[in-house]
């Protein structure tokens, strides 16, 4: 995934600062993509070099106020639908997925699994309540309501590996 890509779909629904889109990316982009304040900067400062956004207001302190550009909305647009994206996952959760039964015995991977679960159940909990609030206020197909949905989804599913995967451990290995 790209973070200039990132940078523009945020910027497609309306004009932000840097420190706007930082608050952006970690409260509703958060566990799909994130960008440090070292990397976004630079990045807006590339994006506005290449023309795919500019600078519509300046403020105390050196504040920028960036919007997309018709050239960025045209990249972005190349970008979603010419672009394959890359499938491959790196992922601490699913490395530690793979690992749990080699290297832990049965009582420390159970430990992990139900700490792992109650990080899901949190966030699917989050997810959902931003998701009733956003009822009847946004529309069906709003970016906020489809990628809220898809992390509920995403956090149900893990939920269900989870509980699979308690009910295997408990079942076929014995002891610590």
């Amino acid at each position: 995934m790209s973070l200039r890509h990132a940078v523009l779909g945020l910027l497609s629904h309306h004009p932000a600062s840097g420190y706007e889109l930082a608050k952006h990316f970690k409260s509703t982009l958060t566990g799909v993509w994130y960008a440090r304040n070292h990397q976004l900067y630079p990045e807006l400062g590339r994006l506005a070099e290449d023309g795919f956004v500019e600078v519509v207001e300046e403020g105390p302190r050196g504040r920028r106020t960036y919007s997309i550009t018709d050239l960025g909305r045209t990249e972005l647009r190349r970008w979603l639908v010419e672009v394959e994206p890359d499938r491959s996952t790196r992922s601490e959760t699913y490395l530690r997925a793979f690992l749990l039964a080699t290297v832990l015995g049965r009582d420390d991977a159970l430990t992990v699994l139900d700490r792992e679960m109650g990080v899901w159940e949190a966030n699917r909990a989050a997810l959902q309540e931003g998701l009733d609030k956003a009822e009847g206020t946004m529309p069906p197909d709003d970016p906020y309501v489809l990628a809220t949905t898809m992390g509920v989804r995403l956090n149900e599913a893990m939920l269900g590996w989870a509980h699979d995967t308690i009910g295997r451990i408990r079942e076929h290995r014995a002891g610590p």
